[in-house]
C-alpha cells in the first residue's frame, strides 16, 4: 500500500491493471448526445437517460461510464450533468470526449418509491446499456460508474452488489449484468444505519428506506449500506471524501476503507480532504480533483496504449 500526505488529501492507492479502448481526442462538435432515451417500459417518467459519445461507431469498443446524480434519493435530475454550456465536473460530454461512452440516468425518487426501486432502477439501466453494445460501439466488459452524495452511494452498490443480493428488480434485460468494473464515490453514503443515527440527514435516510432501521427494517438498511458488500474481489473503487462534511460522517469511509484492505481488496484510492465540506468533486469543485477522476477512469477502464494516448494529450 502506498500511503502519501499533504494538505488535502491522505491517499490509498494500489495498483491495477488496466483494459478496454478509447479514441483520439474528439472536438466539441464530433460528440454525439441523444437525450431522454427509455431504458423500460411502464408509467415512471424517470427510467430515461442521456446519452453522450463520440461520433463514429467504427473501430474498436469504446469503454463506459455511468453519471448517477445526486439529491438525497429525494431530488436531482440526470439533466444536471449533460448540460453544455455550464458544465458541472462528470459532465458526460467531457467523459465523452475522453473517449467513453457515457449516460446519465434517471431513477426513482423516495416519494415515487423507497429502497431498493432507486438500486434497481439503476442496474436495469446498465443492464439496457450492455443490452445496447453493439449499437454504440461500446466494450460491455469494462464499464465504471460516477456518483455524487446519494449518487455516489449508487455508484457504489452498482460496482458491489451482485445478482444474488437480490436486488435486480423486474426490469428487462435481465440476462445482462448489472455490475460495473470502477466506481467513483464523491461523498455517497457507505453505513445507512451510522447514517442515520449520526448525521444531519437521518431524515432523508429515513424516507429513502421508509422507515427507521428498527425490527425488519434493519435488513433493508444493510442490504442498502456498501460496506454491507466489503469483498476481496471488489472492483477499483475511488473515494473522495471531506473531512468537515455534516451530511456523511468521515468516519464511515476510514471505516469502509480499513475494511476493504483487510479483505484483500487491492485497488481502493481514498482521497480524505481536509477542512472541506460536501462533495469536493462536483460542489466544492476542488480544480485536482477533476484531473484524479479522469486519470482513474482512463487507468482502470480503458487498454493500456489507448491510455497511454489519452495521458499524452491531455497534458
Amino acid at each position: 500500500m502506498l500511503v502519501r500526505l499533504n494538505v488535502l488529501a491522505i491517499v490509498f492507492c494500489m495498483a491495477t491493471h488496466a483494459r478496454a479502448l478509447a479514441a483520439d481526442p474528439p472536438a466539441e462538435d464530433a460528440i454525439t448526445i441523444v437525450r431522454d432515451i427509455s431504458y423500460r417500459e411502464g408509467v415512471s417518467k424517470n427510467w430515461r437517460i442521456d446519452l453522450a459519445m463520440p461520433k463514429g461507431l467504427t473501430g474498436k469498443p469504446r469503454p463506459g461510464i455511468v453519471v448517477v446524480h445526486g439529491g438525497g434519493w429525494l431530488e436531482g435530475d440526470k439533466s444536471s450533468f449533460v448540460l453544455e454550456d455550464r458544465r458541472a465536473p462528470a459532465n458526460i460530454v467531457d467523459f465523452a470526449k475522453l473517449g467513453f461512452v457515457s449516460m446519465t440516468i434517471n431513477y426513482r425518487l423516495s416519494a415515487e418509491a423507497p429502497f431498493p426501486a432507486a438500486l434497481e432502477d439503476c442496474k436495469c439501466a446498465v443492464r439496457w446499456l450492455r443490452a445496447h453494445a453493439k449499437e454504440y460501439n461500446l466494450d460491455r466488459e469494462h464499464i465504471g460508474a460516477w456518483g455524487n452524495s446519494a449518487g455516489g452511494h449508487l455508484a457504489l452498490l452498482l460496482a458491489m452488489v451482485g445478482r444474488d443480493a437480490g436486488l435486480e428488480g423486474d426490469g428487462p434485460y435481465q440476462n445482462e449484468s448489472s455490475l460495473v468494473q470502477a466506481a467513483v464515490s464523491d461523498s455517497g453514503p457507505i453505513d445507512l444505519v451510522h447514517q442515520f443515527r449520526e448525521s444531519q440527514v437521518a431524515e432523508v435516510v429515513k424516507r429513502f428506506l421508509g422507515g427507521p432501521p428498527e425490527g425488519e427494517r434493519v435488513s433493508a438498511y444493510k442490504k442498502a449500506s456498501p460496506n454491507n458488500y466489503v469483498r476481496r474481489d471488489t472492483p477499483p473503487l475511488l473515494l473522495i471524501y471531506g473531512v468537515s462534511d455534516l451530511q456523511i460522517p468521515i468516519v464511515t469511509a476510514d471505516k469502509f476503507v480499513l475494511a476493504l484492505g483487510k479483505a484483500g481488496a487491492d485497488d481502493i484510492t481514498y482521497h480524505r480532504l481536509a477542512y472541506v465540506d460536501h462533495c469536493p468533486h462536483s460542489l466544492v469543485a476542488i480544480p485536482e480533483m477533476q484531473k484524479v477522476v479522469d486519470d482513474f477512469f482512463v487507468r482502470t477502464l480503458m487498454h493500456p496504449e489507448t491510455a497511454k494516448e489519452v495521458r499524452r494529450w491531455k497534458r
